[in-house]
């Protein structure tokens, strides 16, 4: 009887705590940087296709960087493109703080390797009968940025 009472207790806090991991979020993926440096040609593109969600629903997107610490600016602008409301692509730019002035890495993360997560758009409406697609490029003078190791992509 207590063994059943122990499993039973056991089993229904895993499935508690593996429900709450995924934080609402309608979609989460990230994209490896091939050998940790990005091509200034290379568009890193998700598609939203799968996007879990209601067309009444309003949404918060944020960006996603991996890099890790030999990466030699204190920021990093990315163009973000996308056709999350229209069939015509919206372009806007976004200035990502990855180090504060005194050198203090910002995002999580232990060793080497950070991980920041940028705002770009809160209470967004987002028209999931598109064919969406959402492309991020960076916007630094170096044809091969070193240091960014994935780039993702959240929608909350």
């Amino acid at each position: 009887m207590i063994n059943s009472f122990i499993r039973y207790f056991f089993c229904a806090f895993v499935i508690v705590s593996m429900a709450s991991c995924n934080h609402n979020e309608a979609y989460y993926k990230f994209i490896p940087i091939t050998q940790n440096e990005w091509s200034k040609q290379n568009d890193i593109c998700f598609n939203l296709d799968s996007l879990l969600g209601t067309p009444k629903h309003n949404y918060t997107i944020s960006v996603e960087i991996t890099h890790n610490i030999d990466y030699p600016y204190k920021n990093l602008f990315l163009y973000l493109n996308h056709t999350l409301q229209d069939s015509v692509s919206s372009r806007d730019t976004l200035e990502c703080i990855l180090v504060n002035d005194y050198g203090k890495w910002y995002g999580s993360g232990n060793g080497a390797t950070r991980q920041l997560s940028v705002l770009y758009k809160t209470n967004y409406k987002i028209d999931t009968a598109l064919h969406n697609e959402f492309c991020i490029r960076h916007a630094m003078q170096d044809l091969k940025l070193k240091g960014i190791e994935r780039i993702g992509l959240k929608v909350y």
